[in-house]
């Protein structure tokens, strides 16, 4: 497995390189690259280092590995970034090698991916695609293999006359002498062990075949200097690649891909060996005796190879733009408890985590009171219509599912903090109208977690238009924008109807769960045991209304809060009803793990009428809790809306 370890970056051959690009004029370097970009940071240093470089003509990038279509759609997005939508992008049908997208996957599940504003991927498979770009430049493409060797194992079955056309193969994989971290290779290496028959199929194939195994690229890592310099750039390229170092949350990585697209470009740049290998079926490769069948890269022709490869980087964008801050508006009172709580995020549990956007999670750096908070990673404006696309910016963003509808005064209230800048823009996205609305708050203070309010019905796209935030409207994607070089931390997020003036109770001091059943499906999002019915004038939108529960026969509502919840000493409950057939029911807060629930019985309550009730619940001993229950007598049916369980 590759790692992380301290060392001094490369990514391009030495001085050398300047000679070899000199001559792309004359003559560029078809390479087709074959990649699991995803798994490892290094195969986005790779595929930047070939994009960077003039002498190369890019004629397609195909992926493999478990997850290979998520992994062909990151590289469309990578090569979009920087204009590069010519190259063509295919994934390698199943079955692949195991291995998921973990970490990175963000930059695959982003509004400029699945709203169209990349390229595609081609319909064609892998092999396809190399077969194609093959026996259009027969005898002059190299193919650069980056991760299993499945998808060239496949084409040289599939296509046996394509075999030669192949220039050479370039292979980042296998370890001889030296494995990670300069000691001896007791594991085999990951490229080769995770699909042991194709890397057989490969070298048994007769064509010219290079390999960069672990003991010369184990040595090249990105040093936090070499790293701060490529960042500091702020073009669109590095900013993908510091984006990406965000998500997997490495300072340093190794650069194992890189080097090897490095030695695909020009092999005099490398030190070469003409050996046999022979790989046993654990996918440990040695040298053998007999015919030599790959030449093995063994070392570098030069050690100065950090700056030149930052340098060329560095040198393919220009420094990207930021757009002039606008709708600057000012804070306002958070005020006492909401009239309505439409969602909230404070990253305690993973039950949204999927609904993460943009960010990672953080547990060093948090506001009191908290264990969890979101730190930013960079990304493109989510406003798809009329955003800034000239730059990423440094975010955290989530999705509350199902999207809401808003009230007459809704607010967003949240804790931040933030470095290297004094502004934020908040910005929205409604689902009743397709647009995203903004504003911007400017002279906050840095360096210290502070709380902040805003109106929401202030906001405004970016050209002034759109109107007010109305009653009614859905939205999505609650958005925290600073500046690329700048890092923003968010937690305890809160989307709220403000409270009425004569409210006398205070804001919670901590959300457990809100529910209201307007938008989403039972069973989906809103799991548990109950119908969901429209209101009946003057109600707007839908309710949850009791069903017979089977092991008792008596009526109830089974609210799942969609995973285990903390809570307090005490817990608040605030909900709204309307009662026929009877006067009492008893509430349950229980935890269907452990069997443990506090239970709470209710009487005197208004009956056909809808009124509102907000009951203590005593929770010192529940520690956590996923399911809240309405049990109520023979014969009687309840409407349930706008339950909150809160922290008082």
């Amino acid at each position: 497995m590759r790692q992380i370890v301290v060392g001094v970056a490369i990514l391009v051959v030495t001085v050398a390189f300047v000679a070899t690009a000199g001559r792309a004029q004359e003559r560029r370097i078809p390479i087709l690259i074959d990649t699991d970009l995803g798994s490892y940071l290094d195969d986005a240093f790779a595929i930047a280092l070939a994009v960077a470089s003039p002498e190369v003509e890019l004629c397609g990038v195909t992926t493999s590995g478990g997850n290979a279509e998520t992994r062909a759609w990151m590289a469309c997005r990578l090569l979009t970034s920087v204009d590069r939508r010519d190259v063509p992008v295919a994934w390698g049908q199943p079955p692949q090698a195991e291995g998921k997208v973990e970490a990175m996957y963000q930059y695959r599940y982003h509004p400029a991916v699945l709203f169209g504003r990349t390229a595609k991927p081609i319909s064609d498979e892998a092999c396809e695609l190399m077969a194609r770009e093959l026996k259009a430049r027969p005898g002059e493409m190299t193919l650069l293999v980056l991760g299993p060797q499945t998808n060239v194992a496949r084409l040289l079955e599939k296509h046996p006359d394509a075999r030669p056309w192949i220039k050479r193969i370039v292979v980042m994989g296998g370890a001889l002498k030296v494995g990670q971290n300069g000691r001896p290779p007791v594991e085999p290496e990951w490229n080769i062990k995770s699909d042991v028959a194709a890397a057989k199929a490969v070298l048994a194939a007769g064509v010219p075949l290079s390999f960069v195994p672990l003991d010369v690229t184990h040595k090249y890592v990105l040093s936090l200097a070499q790293r701060d310099r490529l960042f500091a750039a702020q073009t669109m390229l590095t900013q993908q690649l510091q984006l990406l170092c965000q998500l997997a949350d490495e300072e340093q990585p190794q650069l194992h891909d890189a080097v090897a697209t490095a030695v695909a470009i020009d092999q005099q740049q490398a030190k070469l060996e003409d050996l046999r290998l022979e790989i046993d079926d654990r996918g440990l490769m040695q040298s053998a005796l007999g015919k030599p069948n790959a030449r093995v890269v063994t070392g570098l022709s030069s050690d100065k190879f950090v700056g030149e490869c930052v340098d060329r980087i560095v040198a393919s964008g220009k420094m990207t733009e930021l757009r002039e801050p606008k709708n600057i508006v000012e804070l306002v009172e958070r005020g006492g408890l909401p009239g309505r709580v439409h969602a909230f995020e404070d990253y305690e549990t993973d039950i949204e985590r999927r609904w993460w956007l943009a960010g990672r999670p953080e547990t060093k750096d948090v506001p009191p009171g908290s264990s969890r908070a979101c730190r930013s990673v960079l990304t493109l404006d989510f406003d798809d219509l009329s955003g800034d696309h000239k730059s990423l910016y440094s975010a955290v963003i989530f999705n509350p599912v199902p999207g809401p509808p808003m009230g007459e005064r809704t607010r967003l209230s949240f804790r931040y903090k933030l470095a290297g800048t004094d502004t934020l823009r908040v910005q929205l996205y409604t689902l009743s109208n397709g647009y995203h609305r903004q504003l911007t708050l400017r002279g906050l203070a840095q360096g210290e977690w502070r709380e902040a309010t805003v109106d929401m019905t202030q906001m405004r796209r970016p050209d002034g238009s759109g109107g007010p935030l109305a009653k009614d409207e859905r939205i999505d994607d609650i958005q925290f924008y600073a500046a690329p070089t700048a890092t923003v931390w968010i937690d305890d997020v809160v989307l709220f109807d403000a409270a009425p003036e004569n409210e006398q109770q205070p804001f919670p001091q901590r959300l457990v769960f809100t529910g209201w059943f307007d938008t989403g499906k039972q069973g989906q999002e809103w799991p548990g045991d109950f119908e969901i019915v429209p209101h009946q004038p003057p109600r707007t939108w839908k309710g949850a209304r009791s069903i017979e529960n089977r092991a008792t026969g008596k009526p109830w509502i089974r609210v799942s809060l969609r995973g285990e919840r903390p809570v307090g000493k005490t817990t608040n409950l605030r909900f709204a009803y309307h009662l026929t057939g009877g006067k009492s029911l008893q509430i349950i807060l229980a935890n269907s793990r452990t069997k443990e629930r506090v239970e709470r019985p209710l009487d005197d309550l208004t009956a056909a009428a809808w009124a509102e009730r907000t009951v203590e619940l005593d929770t010192e001993k529940l520690q956590a809790a996923d399911e809240l229950h309405f049990v109520l007598p023979a014969g009687a049916t309840l409407l349930v809306d706008d339950v909150l369980l809160y922290e008082p």
